[in-house]
């Protein structure tokens, strides 16, 4: 019979200066076998960071923004689910009893990913996630090494302030959206500018909208 592994994240932080905004969270392993703390030689997590859209509420507004994620309104009630958005690998040291890691998740800006623009529209409150884990546990049993695969069932939850999430973006990124286009389309959006004599590309792009009727 392999140990007794319980999950919980205690916290959340900022990751230092780094080539991509990342959130660290905190994880809490603990690890008993007959009510005694195990002793673990080492565990290697594959973590499934979800937000799990359908367990808070939405404004209006909240909803007219996701429409993209969840479809109209009609939608929502088979369209709303979990949504991945990080797999990071964790390779947690030896320890007796627990011990606590950090899970980083990368928080970068292309809006083309449903986690991505699930976390833009959210105006407050807090973005439930759901952390999956899977991965291989080395033990000892009887003073020898042994491996077990993690339960079907390793997973806690966690309810992160929408607040973390946005300051950190506007830390790196500031009040600027980056949007990923074909070379094609940026060359005729150039042209266009050029053309019309626009300033930038955020100029020619305001026009277009206007023309379209959408501003």
């Amino acid at each position: 019979m392999s140990p007794e592994l319980s999950w919980a994240i205690t916290g959340v932080d900022a990751a230092p200066v780094d080539a991509v905004p990342t959130l660290r969270f905190r994880l809490r392993v603990g690890c008993e076998e007959a009510g005694r703390a195990a002793v673990v030689r080492s565990l290697t997590l594959a973590v499934s960071v979800r937000i799990a859209a359908a367990m808070r509420d939405y404004s209006e507004g909240e909803r007219r923004r996701l429409r993209g994620v969840f479809g109209t309104p009609g939608q929502w009630a088979s369209g709303i689910g979990d949504l991945v958005w990080a797999r990071p690998v964790v390779h947690v040291p030896g320890f007796t009893g627990h011990t606590e890691v950090d899970v980083p998740v990368a928080c970068g800006q292309d809006v083309e990913l449903a986690s991505v623009s699930y976390l833009s529209a959210l105006a407050d409150g807090d973005v439930p996630l759901r952390f999956q884990f899977s991965g291989t546990l080395f033990h000892e049993r009887d003073g020898r090494l042994a491996a077990a695969r993690l339960p079907w069932d390793s997973e806690t939850t966690y309810r992160l302030p929408a607040a973390c999430w946005q300051r950190l973006r506007e830390a790196y990124f500031g009040r600027h959206r980056w949007l990923r286009v074909d070379e094609t389309v940026y060359e005729r959006l150039h042209d266009y500018r050029v053309r019309h004599a626009y300033g930038s590309p955020q100029e020619a792009i305001e026009s277009l909208l206007k023309l379209s009727g959408s501003v």
